[in-house]
């Protein structure tokens, strides 16, 4: 039986390259759904998000160095999930942000030790839900 890491880990591994370079082209737009997602009462997944857009740039940028190489791409798939159009659950269903609430749960769970890293060096907490 899978589950829903078993997925996101799946996501990650199977980026490209060339999706990670895709991503960081719309890194903007990315962030721009992080913050409308605060606007329409997601705000908890929307401070989620944030945190792993920061986590996602500053890696690419160089800016930081993760000792967790999954991370990553793991994250990167769980941002790209967020703000898919279409998913598991409609968005705009009630209840419709749960899967990707779990999608971004199991990134932020999954790698918990490097995000703690990551907070601890920007001084900044690891929003949860």
């Amino acid at each position: 039986m899978s589950t829903i890491s078993d997925y996101v880990v799946q996501g990650g591994q199977s980026l490209t390259a060339g999706e990670v370079d895709a991503f960081r082209n719309h890194l903007a737009a990315y962030k721009l759904k992080a913050e409308t997602l605060g606007m329409s009462g997601q705000g908890a997944l929307g401070d989620q998000a944030a945190f792993l857009l920061r986590f996602i740039e500053d890696t690419l940028d160089g800016v930081y160095d993760p000792a967790d190489f999954a991370a990553l791409p793991e994250a990167i798939f769980g941002v790209k999930y967020l703000a898919k159009g279409v998913d598991i659950i409609p968005d705009s269903m009630p209840g419709g942000y749960s899967d990707d609430a779990a999608v971004i749960a199991a990134v932020l769970g999954g790698h918990a030790g490097e995000f703690e890293a990551f907070a601890k060096k920007n001084q900044i907490s690891v929003p949860h839900a």
